[in-house]
């Protein structure tokens, strides 16, 4: 079965409900953060979101080659 094509702008959407931060502040205080911190890490994160849900190419994907180690 195919995978059902889904807009980039629906899904950056719908990640955007889903990530809604509830009860900043019990959670800021329990890993012991300021609540503004926590808000600029979800902003970035809401800011990346249309760079990580873009649809990747079908297929298989190239292997990653791995560096040649240093000489001793």
């Amino acid at each position: 079965m195919p995978r059902r094509k889904i807009e980039l702008e629906v899904k950056v959407e719908v990640m955007r409900e889903c990530l809604r931060m509830a009860d900043v502040e019990n959670i800021a205080r329990k890993y012991g953060i300021s609540e503004r911190v926590a808000y600029n890490w979800y902003r970035k994160v809401l800011e990346g979101l249309p760079n990580i849900l873009v649809d990747d190419k079908p297929g298989r994907k190239p292997k990653q080659k791995a560096e040649s180690a240093p000489p001793f």
